[in-house]
């Protein structure tokens, strides 16, 4: 059974869909049929702040308040885990998302991810790595033609469960101490998995940093960040194109977005407290569990 295409499928979610519509229409008393382009104005900001609010509203209501915790917890958490040890937003945000509300996936992920990525590198671009850059690109454009054909045809509970696995593979290569001969072809292929993995279920980054654990931080954070921003956007145009993305799922991206920035800026208080081998092994279990349960989950039915 293929993946719909439309606008968020499962039953669950389209009361979510269909109060995101609800809500912009009436905060901009314009229908959605009938809205044009203009200048950006104060009223226009006001109006997307209250759209993102009714999505907010409208997502509890959908996944339940428990669910709703758990995904702002781990969207904050990861934003925290990026922080102090260069990976964590996705491991943490992902499980929570394919747990309680997994037709979001990968689109929601991916536009939270997309301006972490862009910071990245911006931030580093004086160490970026342009030859491993390209390599890597080279690498993960037919990956995502593939991961998006995978969404296309896998029903929503598989695309579950292979969430589930890439999450389990990647931690117990993480925990493992894997480790990989950074070679140009290597690379290249690295970039083909990240592809399909990032494309499918959001996780792009796994077999990109299994490859580089060993290299530079300050040479691999702008080097991954600007090769995860270009590959985000050729996979959000992907998805677009067969109608695997929707506006739900870029709404709560957004929300995903600035519970990703606070964790970011909560974690220079905690950087006093926790320990970055703390908070590798937390997200790890973290991820860990998630994955089980998500798994867990698709088996039950």
């Amino acid at each position: 059974m293929g993946r719909p295409g439309r606008d968020v499928a499962a039953p669950t979610l389209r009361p979510l869909a269909r109060a995101v519509g609800r809500r912009r229409e009436r905060v901009t008393g314009v229908p959605r049929t009938a809205e044009v382009t203009g200048t950006v104005r104060t009223s226009d900001v006001l109006s997307s702040m209250e759209v993102l609010a009714g999505t907010l509203g409208a997502l509890a209501v959908s996944i339940g308040v428990v669910g709703l915790v758990l995904v702002v917890t781990a969207a904050v958490l990861g934003g925290v885990a990026q922080s102090i040890v260069g990976f964590g937003a996705a491991f943490a945000t992902v499980p929570a998302l394919a747990l309680t509300a997994p037709e979001l996936l990968p689109g929601a992920m991916l536009v939270a991810a997309l301006p972490l990525s862009v910071t990245m590198a911006i931030v580093g671009r004086g160490e970026l790595d342009r030859p491993s850059a390209n390599r890597l690109m080279l690498g993960r454009v037919p990956g995502i033609v593939i991961g998006t054909g995978i969404v296309v045809v896998v029903d929503v509970r598989w695309l579950t469960a292979l969430v589930a696995v890439v999450l389990l593979a990647a931690v117990a290569a993480a925990a493992g101490g894997w480790r990989l001969e950074v070679t140009p072809g290597r690379e290249v292929a690295a970039g083909v998995v990240s592809g399909v993995t990032g494309a499918a279920t959001a996780l792009g980054g796994p077999p990109i940093a299994l490859l580089y654990r060993d290299r530079d931080p300050a040479v691999v954070r702008p080097t991954l960040g600007l090769v995860w921003a270009v590959g985000i956007v050729l996979t959000l145009v992907g998805l677009a194109g067969v109608g695997s993305f929707t506006r739900t799922q870029a709404l709560v991206g957004v929300l995903l977005s600035a519970l990703l920035l606070a964790g970011l800026l909560l974690s220079r208080p905690l950087l006093r407290i926790l320990s970055p081998q703390r908070v590798r092994t937390g997200v790890l279990w973290w991820a860990g569990v998630g994955g089980v349960a998500a798994l867990v989950r698709v088996i039950a039915g």
